[in-house]
């Protein structure tokens, strides 16, 4: 009977001891996972310095994840689960990735530098209660070009469209930017529904692919091209335009005389987010406006956290590409999310710009084709 207590008791330890060594060993694993921050965003989009200042104050790091283009961010949140904790994108996303449940309602109670963020940037019809979304930075797409190649181009969008520039022009291969710039170009709204400004501003890209080598890329291959000389003129992103200008002194930009699109990016959470505490406790941090100060100086991008203005660089306020004068903002438009007709029409426009691409690329000519175009 002693011999079947102590065996008995043998076995209660041994269930005790495994059932501590998986807790522990548990234990370790959501430490672990809580001393890391996951966040997917567009490459050199935060001062380093700010991120280790972050990781030096909570301990936690920040495993930095990116992309090159705005259609992977719902490709990745769909199919890689729990990979990311904080995502940054563009407006036109935030509304697509709520409805598809891959972001989850913020918190703001546990955001409280929320209220550094300028009334200006909140309250936007793509998110209008900031219920998936907090404004991070915002810019302009503008014209940027190699003045060792070109002489003073037309302040104007119609300088792409140019034939004294071909085979070294490239307009940023998204559909929204594309067309949006297409439209822009002719004297029409953005945003417009109006059928003919969509087919027109689909017909000026494909003419300009067939008979003047026009080429679509990414932001990070259009940077890479200016940078070359490869490319001459460019649709760009502003902040990439005036970092790519401090590394060659030939690069200079503008915004063209007919206005441009605006674009803000935004800080969200995953909605199978692992570290959900993190996310916050780095968003939050970002909020701050010291935080905001040293990333829109570094980035050279326009700030919405109004408490960070008085501590930006004299010489990017200074920058009227950056933050353009009351009288050429108000000729710039946001995207909006399109409604389900000007969305079909969009999409029949843009297949006409791939299947152009697809032909110039079967017929052996050299075309660039970013991912973004083939979707």
């Amino acid at each position: 009977m002693r011999i079947l207590k102590g065996i008995i008791y043998i076995a209660i330890a041994a269930i005790l001891f495994g059932c501590n060594k998986n807790t522990k060993t548990s234990n370790k694993a959501e430490d672990s996972l809580n001393n890391v921050v996951k966040m997917l965003c567009w490459s050199e989009y935060f001062d380093p310095s700010a991120i280790e200042k972050f990781t030096n104050e909570t301990g936690i790091d920040v495993e930095y994840i990116t992309y090159d283009d705005p259609d992977e961010v719902e490709a990745r949140l769909v199919s890689e689960p729990g990979r990311f904790d904080v995502v940054v994108t563009d407006d036109l996303a935030i509304n697509i990735l709520a409805k598809l449940r891959l972001l989850q309602l913020l918190d703001k109670s546990a955001l409280p530098n929320f209220e550094n963020v300028s009334s200006e940037y909140l309250r936007k019809k793509f998110d209008i209660e900031n219920n998936y979304s907090v404004p991070y930075l915002w810019g302009t797409t503008l014209i940027a070009y190699r003045s060792d190649k070109i002489d003073s181009p037309e302040k104007s969008w119609k300088s792409l469209w140019d034939k004294k520039y071909k085979g070294k022009v490239m307009v940023l291969g998204d559909r929204t930017e594309g067309l949006g710039i297409g439209m822009i170009s002719q004297g029409n709204p953005i945003n417009s529904s109006d059928p003919r400004h969509i087919q027109s501003a689909s017909e000026i890209i494909v003419e300009g692919i067939k008979n003047g080598g026009v080429r679509l890329g990414s932001d990070a291959e259009i940077r890479e091209g200016l940078l070359s000389g490869d490319v001459w003129i460019a649709s760009c992103y502003s902040g990439d335009a005036a970092m790519i200008s401090e590394e060659n002194e030939n690069i200079s930009f503008f915004i063209p005389s007919e206005g441009a699109p605006l674009w803000m990016d935004n800080f969200s959470v995953a909605s199978d987010a692992t570290n959900v505490n993190g996310a916050y406790l780095f968003i939050d941090y970002m909020l701050r406006k010291e935080s905001a100060a040293m990333n829109a100086n570094f980035t050279w991008y326009g700030t919405t956290n109004s408490a960070a203005v008085p501590l930006l660089d004299e010489e990017l306020l200074a920058d009227e590409t950056i933050n353009p004068p009351e009288e050429m903002r108000s000729l710039c438009q946001f995207y909006y999310v399109p409604d389900t007709n000007r969305d079909l029409l969009l999409n029949e426009a843009w297949s006409k710009v791939v299947d152009a691409l697809r032909t110039k690329s079967k017929n052996g000519l050299d075309v660039e084709v970013a991912g973004s175009v083939e979707d």
